[in-house]
């Protein structure tokens, strides 16, 4: 009899759905996507896409080659959003200074989740496509000039870091330096200890006081370098956004708000407030609440009058109305 041992793909593994190959097999295969949020392997991609463009084995659609890029998710929907996400923010860079209001910021953030919903999930992708494609056409010279605020404000950034990040160096380099010599310092003065008791006439109490003098000032040495290694904590960068000021958020002054209660027409008899509701005894006629009720803030007032807003609703209601 023969025993065959069939190979059964876990959910870790990662399988190309055209050639069926899976990381179990090939351990150093490479998962490719492209626009289409479908996955191949590389040697797929080679083989179907010899010509600079071809039709997805999936879906259909027609991709270029050189926009297959490795996938960084293992879910293929979460890897066509960021891809969708990331290519819709480039023309979609408005910011909340372009907007007169925080009202049509949030509607325009709003368009654009929106905008992204369709074409990750395929809903009217041809009419969202084309109303993309108008906002290119109707906001150039605007997106174009946050590409480049952006670009530019990245660019501050990356100097930033990087003068951050030789300081660092610097500091590091400091603080290494200074406890090698607090280490140099502390052997020095174990040596000069031995040497004076087995050489020096002086009692060994002397040395000894001698030698603690000296250790005390060893010892302030190590507080100062510990300190310099307590500054290391403490980056440029974040420290000066830290201590940065932001102008405050202009805010609109009107009217102050006061709450005025709801009047709400039943076409009934008036319920009785919630002071009433005691003195004219119908709390008397409701079950008594437990400590777990009471317990979770509940008030058996409110759920007394609802009942009779619900009695008393349409009582007194004309008889062509109802």
């Amino acid at each position: 009899m023969t025993i065959r041992f069939v190979h059964v793909a876990s959910n870790m593994e990662q399988v190309c759905p055209r050639c069926k190959t899976s990381s179990y097999q090939k351990p150093n295969m490479k998962l490719m996507v492209n626009t289409c949020g479908h996955k191949l392997c590389e040697s797929c991609v080679d083989s179907v896409f010899i010509r600079p463009s071809a039709a997805c084995p999936e879906c259909g659609v027609a991709l270029r080659r050189n926009l297959f890029r490795l996938q960084q998710f293992e879910d293929s929907f979460v890897e066509k959003e960021v891809d969708i996400r990331k290519r819709i923010l480039k023309d979609y860079n408005k910011s909340a200074d372009d907007f007169l209001s925080l009202r049509e910021y949030n509607d325009y953030l709003e368009e654009v989740e929106a905008i992204i919903y369709n074409l990750s999930n395929g809903y009217d992708v041809e009419e969202t496509r084309q109303r993309v494609e108008q906002y290119k056409r109707e906001n150039q010279a605007l997106i174009m000039r946050n590409r480049a605020r952006q670009l530019r404000y990245g660019q501050v950034l990356s100097t930033q870091l990087e003068v951050e990040r030789v300081e660092q160096e610097l500091r590091n380099k400091r603080a290494l330096e200074e406890e090698q010599e607090v280490a140099r310092s502390r052997q020095r003065q174990k040596d000069s200890i031995i040497d004076e008791l087995m050489h020096s006439d002086r009692p060994a109490s002397d040395v000894l006081r001698t030698a603690r003098h000296a250790a005390s000032a060893v010892a302030k040495e190590t507080d100062t370098v510990s300190t310099i290694k307590k500054d290391l904590t403490q980056p440029t960068f974040q420290g000066q956004m830290d201590s940065a000021v932001f102008e405050p958020v202009p805010s609109e002054v009107g009217s102050l708000y006061f709450y005025q209660p709801l009047l709400v027409e039943t076409h009934g008899p008036g319920v009785p407030d919630l002071e009433e509701l005691e003195s004219y005894g119908y709390l008397s006629n409701v079950r008594s609440l437990e400590e777990q009720h009471l317990g979770s803030g509940f008030v058996l007032a409110y759920a007394c009058q609802r009942a009779l807003q619900e009695a008393f609703s349409c009582l007194l209601l004309p008889p062509e109305n109802r």
